[in-house]
């Protein structure tokens, strides 16, 4: 299925910022859109002076409240551009504020692409940095490791550049959370543009875990487990030099808006309504998902529109500790009877060199669940689900639901203690954060 969630944070006419799981609402004290560099320092200045604290806000595809910016909010959706192209080293170098929508399609101006995606694309690049946002594929990189440079805004309106030259200082810096500083800038090594022959189908549990705990030698596989049911949907994804073949654009509005936007959503109200009818729903849903074979280019199969609200969990685990961690997963709310009527993707993706990323050092399953949001209360499964993906090493994806504060996060990541130094020694003053940012990473 490989979804495409549909825009994040919603700002009522009051002011009143609700990121996309809509568990999470604040009024800032102060909202500001700089337009240059210069109108960026001057907003740190005037918030050292006063005594408030920065928070920089991309999207808002959060489901946690890590962007939640009670105090001085700042948007870098005018610090957007394209800065520099290398097409002979197929290289592209943007303002931190940059989607990867707008970025992807400078990229295939260009003939080039990324190397890989998850399946959102109106997130900022800066935002999906920070939250260690990554696709699929046990080789297949995640955005930290797409990028070869960033600059960084320091609290005192210094910019400071890291490249792999830097080492320990670029490895902290790709995956910050935003407590070092704010991405200006970012530089990212392309790949030329590539197709990918897409398959979907419908394999067992059992298969499914199978899979998991051998995974076959293939570019790309994604596995939806669905609570109460047998039936697992699987993608799977390859390159290949073969040209576009896909169903007419009626086809694919038909699959992906009407089978799966309105087929979910209406699950959804049924499911709140009627909980005893959640296990036939899952079932028909997986029926009405036909086996298929597409060819297209790669962005085409990674993003499909969904516009569903929905609340989502997901850890990264030590690739073999994967399929147990689902099973309790799935237990769990099964055990609490969620009503659940919708898609929980699980993923293997390769090890990462940025410290707080949560796949650093290990190839990693991804865990994941997800509900439609709000009105279903999930946060007791979850809780135990996290409680048997910690029991294994298991990190929690920064923007999505984990209740994990920093003295147990401190004991998942081999690095903590020297990114803890680094923040202290960047932004002494505690000016980068927020307090979700206390709760997890803990005040300078």
């Amino acid at each position: 299925m490989g979804f495409r969630r549909a825009a994040g944070a919603e700002v009522s006419a009051d002011g009143i910022w609700t990121n996309f799981s809509k568990r999470h609402s604040v009024r800032p004290r102060r909202v500001v859109a700089p337009t240059d560099l210069d109108g960026l320092r001057r907003v740190l200045k005037e918030a050292t002076a006063e005594g408030s604290r920065v928070r920089v806000v991309g999207s808002g595809h959060s489901y946690n409240d890590v962007a939640v910016a009670p105090e001085t909010q700042v948007s870098l959706r005018h610090l957007d551009k394209a800065l520099e192209v290398d097409v002979a080293c197929a290289r592209l170098k943007v303002e931190g504020g940059a989607t990867l929508r707008r970025i992807r399609t400078v990229l295939g101006r260009l003939g080039l692409a990324f190397a890989n995606m998850g399946d959102i694309d109106h997130q900022s690049i800066a935002g999906a940095l920070s939250t260690g946002t990554h696709g699929t594929g046990l080789t297949a990189p995640a955005f930290a490791s797409q990028v070869v440079e960033l600059e960084l805004m320091l609290a005192s309106g210094d910019i400071v550049r890291y490249g792999a030259e830097e080492g320990a200082l670029f490895d902290a810096a790709r995956v910050s959370l935003g407590a070092l500083g704010i991405i200006v800038s970012v530089t990212l090594q392309a790949v030329p543009v590539y197709n990918l022959r897409r398959s979907d189908a419908i394999v067992t549990r059992d298969e499914a875990f199978t899979l998991l705990a051998d995974p076959p030698a293939i570019d790309h596989i994604g596995l939806y487990f669905m609570p109460y049911i047998d039936q697992v949907l699987m993608w799977t994804a390859e390159r290949t030099s073969d040209p576009v073949d896909k169903p007419s654009a009626l086809g694919e509005w038909f699959r992906d808006v009407v089978k799966v936007n309105y087929g979910l959503d209406a699950m959804g109200t049924v499911a709140r309504r009627a909980p005893r009818f959640v296990p036939a729903l899952s079932r028909a849903f997986a029926r009405g998902i036909r086996p298929e074979t597409t060819v297209d280019v790669y962005d085409k199969v990674f993003l499909r529109p969904l516009f569903v609200r929905h609340d989502a969990f997901e850890f990264a685990v030590e690739q073999a500790e994967g399929p147990d961690c689902v099973r309790r997963l799935m237990t769990a709310m099964e055990d609490a009877k969620v009503p659940a009527a919708f898609p929980c993707e699980t993923r293997i993706a390769p090890a990462e060199s940025a410290w707080l990323h949560p796949a650093y050092g290990r190839t990693s399953t991804w865990v994941g669940a997800a509900v439609q949001s709000p009105g279903i209360d999930v946060d007791g499964a979850w809780e135990e689900a996290q409680r048997a993906c910690v029991a294994v090493g298991g990190r929690p994806h920064w923007g999505k639901w984990h209740t994990l504060e920093a003295a147990e996060l401190r004991e998942l990541y081999p690095r903590w203690d020297e990114f803890t130094a680094l923040r202290a020694r960047l932004d002494p003053g505690g000016l980068f954060g927020s307090p979700a940012i206390d709760r997890i990473l803990g005040r300078v």
